[in-house]
């Protein structure tokens, strides 16, 4: 079939083909199309699929693949301090790696039956062991590799157990991120809320509310004393955000604290994004690029202000400014309350080199950015014709086609070279060169006579240059 290609995508099996029909001639003689791949991220989202974008003349089709979402998502409509969850497997021609299961509470959603997309369940079941009393839903989410497809929700399950676990010593309302977490202690309870004093049962911390994506490091399991309570310390999360923990214990209820905030630890080091590249300039116009102060973990850095010193390695001239053809500076300062302030860079030379903002007692990596020249603007001889014999050929000529900063650009326009003074004549074969990577070279050149002050021109795509003034005896 002339011009068609068939692309499918790595996981595509046999079997129904969807055919994706590419806009044809769209602006002149190219044409592109995409499709977006849509994960439905919560509850009653649909099969999960994968596409690829492409673009050509003609017509393209392309086999899709689907990972299909798990149904029947089962929980008993009761249950003690365990919840059985159960689903039934995703059917279609991919077949999923595993599952991970999340239990939904109210409006809050907390990773269930110790499963995350790192460890799926590999089965069509699970346990949610020592579940808060209360009434909770669940939903499976399917995955395949960075695919993922999620179920409809479970219906309710109200869990009600004869011991619970209560948090004695709330964790503090407030902790620096790295930073101990302030001793808080946990309680065996019965349905009553009365105190069930027994020793030596375990009982393990968690993290239920995430957003943050935080860690728990520490002891996190301890077991109770003769007074049924146990104490936590020494437990920190080094990620900002808001969190909640959960206690946890085989055969009890388990408990979620009150939330809690982790904030910033002092700003240790400053971090550079923007462009990767820009074209050279008398002004500040390539950006913007934002630095922004974080602590030893990662976390933005919103306390105080720091006044940073702008450098670049750059051998030419080079300029920074606030904002976009701004007037120059060579400091920028993050205001208290924010995190991160912006700048633009502007630099004359071509060349591949570092920005580097620096601040007392803060480190710093550079941001690579390369400069690549302007428009071609003028003509330059590199090598000019030297002096000679009469019947000599010149040494060989080198004419650079560069931008108004004398970088070398990249054209492969021709350039034509001739003699503009007399007497003699210039003959060579041929008196044109095609420029490489910008660079003309002009060999086996000859000027005819005794000839002194002779200069050679030049000139290409509208452009012109003549030579230093050479003999010829």
């Amino acid at each position: 079939m002339h011009g068609r290609r068939t692309t499918s995508s790595p996981e595509a099996l046999k079997g129904p083909r969807r055919e994706l029909v590419l806009l044809k001639r769209l602006f002149g003689r190219s044409a592109a199309a995409g499709v977006a791949m849509i994960l439905v991220a919560l509850l009653g989202a649909s099969a999960a699929s994968a596409y690829w974008p492409a673009s050509g003349t003609g017509s393209t089709t392309a086999a899709v693949a689907t990972l299909a979402r798990p149904t029947n998502v089962t929980v008993p409509s009761s249950s003690n301090s365990n919840v059985a969850v159960s689903w039934t497997a995703s059917i279609g021609p991919t077949v999923p790696t595993g599952y991970f299961v999340t239990r939904v509470t109210g409006t809050t959603a907390v990773a269930a039956c110790g499963s995350s997309t790192a460890a799926p369940v590999t089965g069509t079941s699970c346990t949610d062991p020592s579940v808060p009393e209360g009434t909770h839903r669940y939903v499976v989410t399917a995955v395949h590799r960075s695919w993922t497809a999620v179920s409809a929700t479970s219906g309710n399950v109200t869990v009600s157990s004869i011991n619970d676990l209560r948090f004695g010593i709330q964790p503090a309302a407030s902790v620096i991120a790295g930073s101990a977490l302030p001793a808080f202690t946990v309680e065996l309870r019965t349905a009553f809320g009365l105190p069930f004093w027994k020793s030596d049962v375990p009982v393990t911390i968690g993290v239920a509310s995430n957003p943050s994506g935080g860690t728990l490091s520490g002891t996190v399991t301890a077991s109770t004393n003769g007074w049924g309570e146990v104490t936590f310390s020494g437990l920190t999360i080094t990620r900002a955000g808001t969190y909640t923990l959960i206690a946890t214990s085989p055969g009890y209820a388990g408990m979620v604290s009150s939330p809690f905030t982790v904030t910033a630890a002092a700003a240790t080091q400053l971090s550079i994004t923007g462009p990767s590249s820009g074209t050279a300039s008398t002004t500040a116009i390539i950006g913007p690029f934002v630095v922004q102060r974080r602590d030893a973990y990662a976390n933005p850095v919103t306390a105080g202000s720091t006044t940073m010193s702008l450098a670049s390695n750059s051998t030419g001239t080079k300029v920074f400014a606030a904002t976009a053809g701004g007037a120059s500076i060579t400091t920028v300062t993050i205001p208290a309350g924010s995190a991160s302030a912006s700048f633009f860079y502007g630099d004359r030379m071509a060349g591949s080199w570092n920005l580097t903002p620096s601040a007392t007692g803060l480190s710093a990596a550079p941001k690579p950015v390369t400069i690549t020249p302007a428009a071609a603007s003028k003509l330059k001889f590199v090598q000019q014709p030297a002096f000679a014999g009469q019947g000599q050929n010149l040494s060989p000529v080198v004419v650079h086609i560069v931008d108004a900063f004398d970088n070398l650009t990249a054209s492969t326009g021709r350039v034509v070279i001739s003699k503009v003074t007399n007497p003699g004549s210039l003959s060579g074969n041929p008196l044109y060169a095609d420029a490489i990577g910008g660079a003309a070279t002009f060999n086996n050149l000859s000027v005819s006579g005794n000839v002194r002050d002779c200069i050679l021109r030049v000139t290409s795509e509208g452009l012109t240059a003549d030579s230093e003034p050479f003999s010829v005896r």
